[in-house]
């Protein structure tokens, strides 16, 4: 009697708040099988997700079960991911088995110190989370209140899973063993930064031209907005690439309007061994899954045998191919404000964690000034550039006159001379040999234009005649302070 009269009382509650008033009177309330599509979700991410319905039955406890469906309403109205709203579901269902093998069945009984424990019991930071955005949904809705305290995790640094450098080059180096389709999904994803669902839902007519600059339509899956995004020319190409495959192999009229489509190997034995790249795949025109990526990035570790420097079995994640290029860009120095454009973050959190976990890249050498930037001066610190240089010809990440700190992609740049007006640009000793060689010729070709009375050639070359003058000075001053500072 007093859990039936609890249960009453608490939905009084959810029926009298502003939240549930709108929401006890959907049908919905009344069911324990959710379609996604009827929560607001489209047909496309759910094929995606492999998933199309959410799961009540499986909760005993009356309130429990009530309280979970008004979270994920919530979760739903604050545009959540799928796999979100399924992670605090199933999450609220381990609770409601905890409370019950415990012997708590009245809401009332719920405190704060035992859900620590139900957190403590599996320590997953997926239980924390889970509850502390449904305990902050239940106080503010005047639903129940629980004295809950967050607590910190011992490591409160979000693990940054990225690709170490011997790693990426051996995938460099086997990534023809995908299906051509495939490489170049993977590339794109490297070369973009995207989150894989969002690489998926490219559609098949996403370029355009705007003078020499292209553009590519990808959807930002945090800002839920679809976005030209400007890219290299090499990409560009990529792209028109995948096109023509789409058009050849299902027609240029078929309704299919992906950019990437479904591959199925399924008549094959062995796929976990590698055996999917031993037949001919078959293309469909469906949108490719999540899971079925996983299977294929599963295969190719098996089959290239991936390996990091310890000799350890390196399981590939597609994530890992998104945060290894934003390691890559903070390595270059890239701003913040950039990096979290590249990636479609919606905020600059994550960016000091890349940096400090990943890169490296505050660490100061406040002793060795090696880089003059465009002006001549010397800088206080040489960033470690090191960690991707065995990887300088499959990336290109260097320029014909130095390094570029602002890197835009993975490729090279198209202009020789466009670096000399950048401020993100530097140069070291090392490059002092090409300098001096560029002054001469520029020098040569300043006559050529003064003789043929070409003005505006004259003006360009004394520019740049200057800007690298600019560097060769601070080169020498940086010469100077390291001669002193070994002889000191």
């Amino acid at each position: 009697m007093e859990e039936a009269f609890s249960y009453e009382v608490l939905e009084k509650r959810v029926a009298e708040s502003e939240l549930g008033r709108e929401w006890m009177n959907d049908p919905l309330m009344n069911q324990d099988v959710w379609k996604l599509t009827e929560l607001g979700y489209n047909e496309e991410d759910c094929r995606m997700n492999g998933q199309r319905n959410i799961y009540f039955d499986k909760f005993n406890l009356p309130w429990l079960k009530l309280l979970a469906k008004l979270t994920t309403k919530a979760g739903v109205r604050e545009r959540h991911s799928i796999c979100r709203i399924r992670m605090r579901v199933n999450r609220l269902k381990d609770l409601d088995r905890f409370l019950q093998n415990s012997g708590y069945t009245n809401y009332q009984s719920l405190t704060g110190s035992l859900v620590q424990q139900f957190i403590s019991e599996a320590n997953s930071q997926h239980r924390q989370s889970t509850l502390s955005y449904a305990i902050k949904l239940w106080a503010e809705e005047q639903w129940l209140k629980i004295t809950f305290i967050r607590q910190k995790y011992q490591s409160s640094t979000p693990k940054i899973e990225t690709i170490p450098e011997e790693v990426l080059y051996q995938i460099y180096e086997n990534f023809d063993l995908f299906p051509p389709p495939l490489e170049r999904l993977f590339r794109l994803q490297i070369v973009l930064g995207c989150r894989i669902g969002e690489v998926l839902k490219i559609p098949r007519n996403c370029l355009k031209q705007e003078n020499e600059q292209w553009f590519l339509l990808r959807w930002r899956g945090k800002r839920k907005q679809w976005q030209f995004q400007p890219i290299h020319p090499l990409v560009a190409e990529m792209v028109q690439e995948q096109q023509r495959f789409i058009n050849n192999q299902f027609g240029c009229d078929s309704t299919f309007d992906k950019l990437f489509c479904q591959i199925s190997t399924s008549t094959m034995n062995g796929a976990a061994s590698g055996g999917r790249f031993q037949v001919e795949p078959i293309y469909m025109p469906n949108l490719f899954t999540l899971r079925a990526i996983s299977h294929w990035l599963e295969s190719f570790r098996d089959a290239a045998d991936l390996r990091d420097k310890q000799g350890n079995r390196f399981e590939l994640k597609s994530h890992q191919f998104r945060r290894t290029k934003a390691s890559i860009m903070a390595y270059c120095e890239a701003e913040d404000e950039y990096i979290a454009a590249v990636l479609g973050h919606s905020s600059l959190d994550m960016l000091p964690h890349y940096r400090q976990r990943s890169l490296e890249r505050l660490e100061k050498e406040a002793q060795t000034k090696g880089y003059v930037d465009m002006y001549g001066e010397v800088t206080t610190f040489k960033p470690r550039k090191g960690r991707y240089e065995r990887l300088g010809e499959l990336l290109k990440v260097s320029t014909p006159l130095g390094e570029c700190h602002r890197s835009t992609m993975l490729g090279d740049c198209q202009y020789r001379y466009a670096c000399l007006n950048c401020r993100h640009h530097r140069v070291t000793l090392e490059d002092k040999p090409k300098l001096e060689a560029d002054i001469q010729e520029l020098k040569q070709d300043l006559k050529k234009a003064q003789s043929a009375k070409q003005e505006r050639r004259v003006t360009e070359i004394q520019r740049l005649l200057e800007l690298l003058e600019n560097r060769l000075k601070g080169l020498m001053k940086l010469q100077n302070i390291m001669e002193k500072n070994k002889n000191g």
